[in-house]
């Protein structure tokens, strides 16, 4: 895909990147319409509970106190998660944030994790990346119910970020389903993933390498 007038071509890694940055401003401004809205109203209900209750007799004041902690429990559920990039998070803590709260158990029901970041960790952009592709390569598998099983080991060297990620479908698809395979292909040849198929094994397997430059030196 280019632009009119002899634009550059879209890289996939960096539309990869930009689905998470979308995910990111779409998290960031949830959170600011809960905080702005439901939560200012759980605050002063929480306020004037407590007002009613230094007006009770012993036992109507203590089952006060018990909705009101109800309600500061339901407020703490409520509260969206902080961004994988929050400062603090290294590299493996970022990428372990992001599979945790947008793969296991919404696009996977297991997800089994091999991460070998501490040498040579990633940058923002490339657990990003690495984010994207698992989420993408899930959803195409099956876009309507979670996979059975999911296999994730991700590794960086000088020259890069190597990701491999193994999915045993539910037990109610066929170990050879030609949907899933035709959704899988298009998508691995636009990410740069090489895909494999084991209908023996139930299973299918994608790798991707994200190549760094010579010159770069990741950072966060």
């Amino acid at each position: 895909m280019s632009t009119r007038g002899g634009g550059t071509e879209a890289r996939p890694d960096e539309l990869l990147r930009l689905l998470v940055a979308l995910q990111e401003r779409g998290q960031r401004a949830m959170a600011v319409r809960l905080h702005d809205g439901p939560m200012q109203e759980f605050t002063a209900v929480l306020l004037e509970l407590a007002s009613v209750r230094r007006r009770l007799p012993g036992e109507l004041a203590e089952r006060v106190v018990e909705i009101e902690d109800r309600l500061r429990a339901t407020t703490f559920e409520l509260q969206l998660p902080p961004s994988i990039f929050r400062l603090g998070h290294d590299a493996p803590a970022a990428l372990t944030a992001g599979l945790d709260q947008r793969v296991a158990g919404l696009l996977v029901d297991r997800l089994d994790t091999e991460l070998h970041l501490e040498e040579n960790p990633p940058s923002d952009a490339e657990i990003a990346v690495v984010l994207a592709a698992v989420q993408v390569l899930l959803m195409a598998s099956n876009p309507h119910a979670t996979g059975e099983r999911a296999w994730l080991s991700v590794r960086t060297g000088p020259a890069g970020v190597d990701l491999r990620l193994g999915v045993r479908p539910s037990g109610h698809e066929p170990p050879a389903d030609e949907a899933r395979a035709g959704r899988l292909r298009p998508l691995a040849q636009l990410i740069g993933a090489d895909l494999r198929h084991d209908a023996e094994a139930a299973r299918w397997t994608a790798t991707l390498h994200l190549a760094r430059s010579t010159a770069a030196t990741p950072s966060r």
